[in-house]
């Protein structure tokens, strides 16, 4: 469960990456030197696909937890561990970072 303070956290991409749809999933394909990055590729499921489009530099983690809850109809407590997990992964990686 992701905690109150990191709720409220705001991120935003990092870098510049380009996402393409795959049927109802999508790959992230982090951009250096205008040349894809091929060994950095992500695939990303429906939750990871809303969470990457809604982490946007504006709208907090809680925001988004509260949108997964909606359109899956799960738990709040699943939706935070879910998004937590994909926002841990991705900063880990590189392609998100926390806003100021």
């Amino acid at each position: 469960m992701i905690h109150l303070a990191n709720a409220l956290s705001v991120y935003r991409h990092a870098g510049e990456v380009v996402m393409r749809r795959v049927g109802r999933e999508a790959l992230l394909v982090p951009v250096r030197n205008r040349a894809g990055d091929l060994d950095s590729i992500f695939t990303l499921n429906e939750t990871a696909i809303l969470v990457w489009e809604a982490l946007d530099g504006k709208t907090p983690l809680e925001a988004v937890v509260e949108r997964i809850c909606r359109d899956y109809d799960v738990d709040p407590d699943r939706a935070a561990a879910d998004a937590g997990e994909i926002v841990g992964t991705l900063v880990e990686a590189g392609l998100l970072e926390r806003s100021e």
